[in-house]
């Protein structure tokens, strides 16, 4: 007979002291990586109120690159530091990169039918040991294309039934490429209702918020209107460091050296 493979939950072993290095470290890397982290115009009281309220707060996502947990991060330390964040990780990839428990992520199986009860129990046992926690989940469980209708598995809902947060919020995170040669982080925010519910009336919660809110942060990419969005934070302001050389001297030439993101597209369109 061959072994059976334990298939049990890891548990998170938060260290606040490894989380803010290992916070600022990601916020280094991304700074170096993106052009800007911006955040759509009505999104930032959203994510402000969840630092709030007195029990936990679920914070979901769509779940478009390998970035969106260093985004999580990003957009945690900035608006609900106050909440220890937890999250689920595969398990598999936890148990090669053990400091992320330190983090607050805890190891699953996403093809054990049995991973929703052990995570369900153990985030109704964390929530009483710390009453605040922020649990930050991708429902979507894979990656998906942000153009593609989000199919939410029912996992965060059974887990927002058994928690009863008092603040939840839909994140929607896009990827993209305006005028610069790196990329830029796109988010949006979503409150869902938190008024006590089931596991059926939570998922239809989670479902329609995650839809819409992706399908209008998409509006506002393909906009590409920078008023639309403000900086995550100063540190993630656009930075000026122009297209190429000779597209840099023509925009001079006519007098759009300090043009805001989005003069590229004016002086197309100008005569």
């Amino acid at each position: 007979m061959g072994a059976t493979r334990d298939v049990a939950l890891i548990p998170a072993t938060p260290s606040p002291r490894v989380r803010a290095v290992f916070t600022a470290m990601v916020a280094s890397m991304a700074r170096r990586k993106f052009h800007a982290v911006r955040v759509a115009n009505g999104s930032r009281e959203i994510l402000a109120d969840m630092d709030g309220g007195s029990r936990s707060a679920l914070v979901v996502m769509n779940h478009a690159s390998w970035w969106d947990p260093i985004v999580a991060l990003l957009v945690w330390r900035e608006f609900f530091a106050s909440r220890p964040p937890f999250g689920p990780i595969d398990r598999d990839e936890l148990q090669r990169f053990a400091i992320f428990r330190k983090v607050g992520l805890f190891g699953v199986d996403p093809d054990d039918p049995a991973m929703l009860d052990a995570m369900r129990g153990y985030l109704q046992e964390q929530s009483r040991i710390c009453p605040r926690l922020a649990l930050i989940v991708t429902p979507q469980g894979r990656f998906v294309d942000v153009r593609d209708e989000v199919v939410a598995r029912p996992g965060a809902a059974a887990v927002a039934a058994a928690i009863a947060p008092d603040r939840a919020v839909a994140l929607a995170v896009e990827y993209g490429f305006w005028v610069d040669q790196k990329p830029e982080v796109f988010l949006r925010a979503e409150a869902i209702s938190c008024e006590a519910a089931g596991t059926l009336s939570w998922q239809r919660r989670i479902s329609s918020a995650m839809r819409t809110n992706q399908t209008q942060l998409a509006l506002l990419v393909r906009a590409r209107e920078a008023s639309a969005f403000t900086p995550l934070s100063p540190k993630f302001c656009p930075k000026v460091t122009g297209t190429n050389p000779i597209y840099d001297l023509w925009m001079r030439m006519r007098g759009r050296a300090n043009a805001p993101l989005g003069a590229a597209r004016d002086a197309r369109e100008s005569p």
